[in-house]
């Protein structure tokens, strides 16, 4: 999953109740965040200059703040409403949003007691294509795992939980491929560096079960799209043999929506993917109907 360089994209900066110019958002170097990593962030994408699924992600950045003992004082209402500001200044069409919360620079040391909590919205310019887009990417396998609930604060989005990720894919890069799959402490799948993974079988929709990482937004909403579609789905213990024996692999995402795995090592797979494109379109279709001032929602049964 390759990433977006950020140098002339940034449209607008909200930073602690207010707009500032997007190279006067600077943090102090000292900041309990950036050494001790108390820091959560969020990634959503806007179309048509309106916010997708703002609701969910911002509920999201909130548990995750109250998860590592860092509530934030500002309401989920005040953070929505500061999205919306921010993307309005930056006037991009398609924009990806970036909400990161960090704990400043008044201690330095392990204990966070009387360190203050910063929130900044950034909004960059993305390019404009549909989230399904692009080739099928090739997966190679990560020496790196999850940890257990016990070792991290699995069920939030913070910096520290993303170390892993990080390394995973500049080392799978270095090898040839797009992305990698990271299996979980108990050596079961887990998911990519940093999107769920889905696998198909004999029709079969399939899932890991979200114990030892983020379970995605695009995640739940692809299995929502699955179930109103009628396609068989499990969310389960899975093995790498289940990827290597797929006949599709998929990933989703914020950033990619539902993106198509090509190859797993060396393993290819067919280029008919029924399963996979009818998620795609079905999550396309989604993404229009909030284009077109609709509200985003899974369509009835």
């Amino acid at each position: 999953m390759s990433g977006l360089v950020t140098a002339g994209r940034v449209g607008a900066v909200w930073l602690d109740g207010r707009h500032v110019p997007p190279d006067e958002a600077n943090l102090p170097v000292l900041s309990l965040g950036l050494h001790n990593a108390m820091c959560v962030f969020e990634g959503i994408r806007a179309y048509d200059g309106k916010p997708f699924a703002a609701a969910a992600h911002v509920e999201r950045l909130c548990a995750s703040s109250a998860l590592i003992g860092m509530p934030l004082p500002w309401s989920a209402t005040q953070i929505a409403a500061a999205i919306d500001e921010t993307v309005t200044a930056a006037g991009y069409s398609d924009a990806y949003i970036r909400p990161v919360a960090w704990r400043g620079d008044e201690v330095i040391g392990i204990d966070p007691t009387g360190t203050t909590v910063h929130l900044a919205i950034a909004v960059l310019r993305w390019p404009q294509h549909p989230p399904a887009s692009g080739r099928p990417l090739r997966l190679g396998l990560s020496r790196w795992a999850r940890p257990a609930p016990s070792m991290a604060p699995v069920g939030a989005k913070t910096s520290a939980n993303y170390l892993v990720g990080s390394l995973a894919l500049a080392e799978a890069k270095q090898h040839g491929f797009d992305d990698a799959v990271l299996l979980d402490h108990r050596g079961r799948l887990a998911e990519a560096t940093g999107a769920n993974i889905f696998v198909v079988r004999a029709g079969e929709l399939a899932t890991p079960v979200a114990d030892t990482f983020l379970d995605g937004i695009t995640r739940q909403t692809v299995l929502e799209l699955a179930g109103h579609a009628g396609i068989p789905t499990r969310v389960t213990r899975l093995a790498l043999e289940d990827v290597s024996a797929a006949d599709e692999v998929f990933l989703t995402g914020t950033a990619v929506g539902v993106q198509p795995v090509g190859r797993f090592l060396d393993t290819e797979y067919l280029d008919d993917r029924p399963i996979t494109q009818t998620l795609a379109d079905a999550y396309s279709r989604l993404v229009i109907a909030h284009r077109e001032k609709e509200r985003p929602r899974v369509p009835s049964a």
